[in-house]
Order: C-alpha cells, then sequence, then structure tokens
C-alpha cells in the first residue's frame, strides 16, 4: 500500500513538472490564434532573461516583447488594434473592456509589408492575459477578431501544479483511509454449529 502511494504521489509531481516544461517546448500549432476566416502566430521574447521563444506561457514577469505573425495576405491590408487584457472569465471580451486592458496598440496597418509587427509591455503582474486582435478593412465592411489565452509567470504555474499535487496525494490518502475503516468494520464470518451426536447416531 506504501509502495502504491509513493508511485502515485511521484506521478502526480511528474505531470506538475511536465505542465512547467511546457514554458520551455510548445509545440508552433498552439501559438496560432484565429482571426476570422485567417490565421495569426502569436508568440513572446523576454530579452536578457531567456533565449526561449514564449506563446502559451510567458516565463516570467518584466518587459516582454510580444510579436505577431500574419499567414494571411489579406491582414496585410487591413487595420489592425491589438489589446492585451487580464483574463478574469469574462463571458465576452467586451465585458469591463477599460477595467481588463492593460495596453492598447490603436487600429493602424501594423502588418503592411512583412507581414509582422511587435511591441513591448511590461508585464508587473502573474496571472491569466488575453490578446485581442481587430482586424478592420478602410471601408469598414470586415472586421475580424482574434483572442489569444496565455499566462505570465513561472510561479503561477508552480502554484497551479502544486495545487493538482496535493489534490493527487488527498485522493490517494483518502482511498488509503477507507479501506482501513472498512476493514475494521467488516464482521468475521461466524462458524456453523457442528451437528449432535444424537442426529449422527440416527
Amino acid at each position: 500500500m506504501l509502495k502504491k502511494f509513493i508511485f502515485s504521489s511521484l506521478a502526480a509531481f511528474g505531470a506538475a513538472t511536465a505542465a512547467q516544461a511546457q514554458i520551455k517546448a510548445e509545440h508552433p500549432r498552439f501559438c496560432v490564434m484565429s482571426v476570422g476566416p485567417t490565421q495569426m502566430m502569436f508568440s513572446a521574447f523576454q530579452e536578457n532573461k531567456t533565449d526561449e521563444i514564449f506563446c502559451q506561457h510567458i516565463g516570467d514577469v518584466g518587459k516582454t516583447m510580444i510579436i505577431l505573425d500574419a499567414k494571411s495576405n489579406e491582414l496585410r491590408d487591413m487595420n489592425i488594434e491589438v489589446r492585451l487584457l487580464k483574463n478574469i472569465g469574462q463571458a465576452d471580451w467586451r465585458d469591463d473592456l477599460d477595467a481588463t486592458t492593460v495596453t492598447v496598440l490603436p487600429a493602424k496597418k501594423y502588418l503592411e509589408g512583412r507581414g509582422t509587427t511587435s511591441f513591448t509591455y511590461d508585464f508587473t503582474k502573474e496571472g491569466d492575459y488575453l490578446a485581442l486582435v481587430r482586424a478592420t478593412s478602410d471601408d469598414g465592411a470586415k472586421e475580424y477578431v482574434g483572442q489569444y489565452y496565455f499566462t505570465v509567470g513561472a510561479s503561477y504555474l508552480q502554484t497551479v501544479a502544486t495545487g493538482a499535487l496535493a489534490a493527487a496525494v488527498a485522493c490517494v490518502g483518502l482511498a488509503m483511509w477507507r479501506r482501513g475503516q472498512s476493514g475494521k468494520t467488516a464482521k468475521p464470518a461466524q462458524a456453523k454449529p457442528a451437528p449432535s451426536a444424537a442426529r449422527q447416531s440416527s
């Protein structure tokens, strides 16, 4: 039983470590966001901190370069507005927009030419964020909206991973306790009385 407990705890810890490892090993397909019928790649870089390129999980707070690459020529001709929002579980990105916005790039043809643009933002708080991209045509006939969710801060991910580990250990401990209780309450089987001598002689 103790071996099973240790094995389950180590397995949960391994899952938590794997969650942290995603910070440094994200598949490029997880860095793609849909902007209407088009696609754009979201990535981030923290100069003087690490050589890693992030997308879903930015490793630390601090100055971070956000890079947006368009996969469609259509976006190069459109006006692009970019917002970084705090993700507070809002049902719609328009909910409490002023309160959740941390920075804004006003609408402009940032992707014109090479199809890529970048800007720097200094994250001061760990947590969940949302990159919002609004692309509009010059005549206003087309508007595409894209949303990309990401987290900031390795310690934030560590908190999530630690919580998962604690939950796994608690479940294993509860299962062991229940098994022990069921063993205590089980009634021993009663032996059947032996047949009497009178019955045996008859």
